[in-house]
């Protein structure tokens, strides 16, 4: 899998614990071929982010910095409509709700982060 390019330190901690949170749930849920399929969308996901500004309109840092975390939301819950089923459905809403409030966490921490090169 494609590394994300990272702002900063901070910044790679953030993305990493919440994209491995997401991956980790979604792994739980599925079986390997559904998984595979969502590791190939979390892939766009990390190459669209790491090729993000190469376009003349694109030049937002903060809009940057929002990209993994808000595909990686829309596209886990996606995922999780997907394959929940009633014998699922108590495992795939808890994780749901724990994402949600994660997702809200990351934001938190994103919007503290200042502008830095290392």
């Amino acid at each position: 899998m494609t590394q994300p390019i990272y702002a900063s330190s901070e910044h790679k901690t953030i993305i990493e614990a919440y994209m491995m949170m997401c991956q980790e749930f979604a792994k739980e849920v599925s079986s390997k071929s559904r998984y595979n399929n969502y590791l190939d969308v979390v892939e766009t996901i990390i190459e669209y982010h790491n090729s993000y500004g190469a376009g003349v309109r694109e030049n937002n840092w903060y809009d940057w910095l929002m990209i993994i975390p808000i595909n990686m939301s829309v596209v886990t819950n996606g995922f999780f409509a997907g394959v929940e089923t009633n014998k699922n459905r108590a495992i795939v809403r808890a994780y749901k709700t724990v994402l949600n409030e994660l997702i809200i966490n990351v934001v938190e921490k994103i919007d503290n982060l200042k502008e830095q090169s290392e």
